[in-house]
């Protein structure tokens, strides 16, 4: 009786976590290509200017500069996800605009929780000792 609840339990385990769902790659050391294009107020690149780009909850403390191209772009590469900013500073015109890096596209993941993972391995562990253990006390010479 107890190996058919530990087969039953095995069995439930093994199809939940092999259950057909989207696929989601993590990536720990993701980067995302950003490509920023900055204007004069009359719409002409701002060409050749000084660049500043902040990181997200940080606008006080510049982590990318550089200059724009000849057509007022600048590329950079973000490493997490949020709303950072951007501040062009030309000859005579200051440009700034914010980015929003990831969103919910990028964010989507599956319905299994690591959590769920975790807790479930765990129980299974405990069930696994726990057999072993009924086992190893149903062998024991009786005296």
């Amino acid at each position: 009786m107890l190996r058919f609840a530990f087969v039953v339990v095995f069995t439930l385990t093994t199809a939940l976590l092999l259950a057909p769902s989207s696929s989601v790659a993590f990536d720990l050391f993701a980067t995302h290509e950003v490509t920023v294009q900055f204007a004069t107020q009359d719409g002409k690149p701002l060409a050749n200017a000084e660049v500043q780009v902040f990181p997200p909850g940080d606008g006080k403390t510049p982590t990318i500069t550089g200059r724009t191209d000849a057509q007022g772009k600048f590329v950079f590469e973000a490493d997490q996800d949020g709303f950072w900013s951007a501040e062009a500073k030309g000859a005579d015109q200051v440009a700034r605009v914010m980015i929003r890096v990831g969103g919910e596209a990028q964010q989507s993941q599956s319905w299994i929780s690591p959590f769920l993972v975790i807790g479930v391995l765990a129980i299974l562990l405990a069930l696994a000792i726990w057999y072993r253990l009924l086992r190893a006390r149903n062998r024991r010479p009786r005296s």
